[in-house]
């Protein structure tokens, strides 16, 4: 096995209506937040960001988690810039696109078909390159244009939320406006699945879309929770095929307010998941991840399956990830 970790880093506006994402301390460092995950997973170090990606609560970035994993079992990181606005200070590919819009005010990603298309060459030339590749995504807000992607192809599901209580509400909510605007209706384009994504989706979409379809023969595991859930039934809608599954956290799976289990079982992909062990950590903030906040994100249930696979120990991966957390280089003040 020559496996490649890969992570989609996208912003979207929708992540900026308040209460709605918790990947961030303020609507506004949402834009920094998918370019410092990289930074933190490549380098150890934070550089464009003026503090350490992190929740409302006080929770750090999985990036930690994915960052230990990695360093444990030397796996090769890529980053996948897709409609992203803040660019990481290290070396990433770039898809192109702009940030995904409000979904409320105007269509998403007008540039899926192009980023659709772009992943796909990508896709292509990676396959010769691994053999099996890990895709997660850093995109804050990414669970409620996964809410209305589903809706429209016909999904009546919730998904989950980075707070440990999820704003159900709020996202039902925007999703309805945004339905409004597009003039569209639950399950409307289930034969239409890239107008979904142009519509009411985000720029990690059509990437993680693209490279699934380009990464033919290759064993693709999307690593996420609702999210790429979301990604796994869109692919089917597109009839994408190949050997897909994915990976998630024991928290996603736990989480009673989504149903990441439905919406994968109807695609007929296989899922997994890790569990990372986080309430074993020395340190209070990632501790709390166990009693759900934030719960997946940077690839983190992947990561930690890939440790698994690799014969590591999760008390080891716990370990390291506090050290990772310790030692992180942030920005000078």
């Amino acid at each position: 096995m020559r496996p490649l970790f890969l992570c989609i880093i996208s912003n979207t506006d929708t992540g900026k209506i308040a209460g709605l994402s918790a990947a961030g301390t303020s609507p506004e460092l949402t834009d920094y937040t998918p370019g410092a995950d990289a930074e933190l997973v490549e380098t150890n170090r934070i550089i464009t960001m003026p503090e350490l990606p992190e929740a409302p609560g006080g929770s750090p970035t999985p990036a930690i988690v994915t960052k230990a994993a990695l360093n444990l079992t030397g796996i090769p990181s890529m980053f996948v810039a897709s409609g992203l606005r803040k660019k990481p200070a290290v070396p990433y590919v770039e898809l192109g696109g702009s940030a995904g819009s409000d979904i409320r005010n105007s269509p998403a990603v007008p540039d899926a078909r192009t980023i659709y298309e772009n992943a796909s060459m990508l896709g292509k030339k990676l396959s010769r390159l691994s053999d099996c590749v890990f895709i997660g995504e850093s995109i804050a807000g990414g669970t409620t244009t996964a809410l209305a992607v589903l809706r429209a192809l016909g999904y009546q599901t919730q998904v989950s939320s980075s707070f440990q209580s999820n704003p159900i509400a709020l996202k039902e909510e925007v999703v309805a406006g945004a339905f409004r605007r597009a003039g569209i209706t639950n399950g409307s384009l289930k034969n239409d699945p890239l107008r979904a994504v142009e519509q009411v989706g985000d720029p990690m979409m059509p990437a993680a879309l693209g490279l699934m379809r380009g990464l033919k023969g290759c064993r693709v595991v999307l690593s996420g929770g609702t999210q790429m859930a979301a990604v796994l039934a869109l692919g089917k809608a597109l009839a994408i095929e190949g050997d897909i599954s994915i990976a998630t956290t024991k928290y996603i799976i736990e989480d009673k307010s989504a149903n990441f289990k439905e919406i994968v079982e109807s695609t007929g992909r296989p899922y997994y998941y890790s569990d990372p062990g986080l309430e074993n950590s020395k340190i209070p903030p990632v501790q709390i991840y166990a009693q759900g906040y934030v719960k997946e994100g940077v690839g983190m249930g992947g990561a930690a399956l890939l440790a698994a696979t690799y014969g590591i120990e999760q008390m080891r991966l716990v370990e390291e990830t506090d050290r990772v957390l310790m030692t992180v280089e942030l920005p000078a003040k």
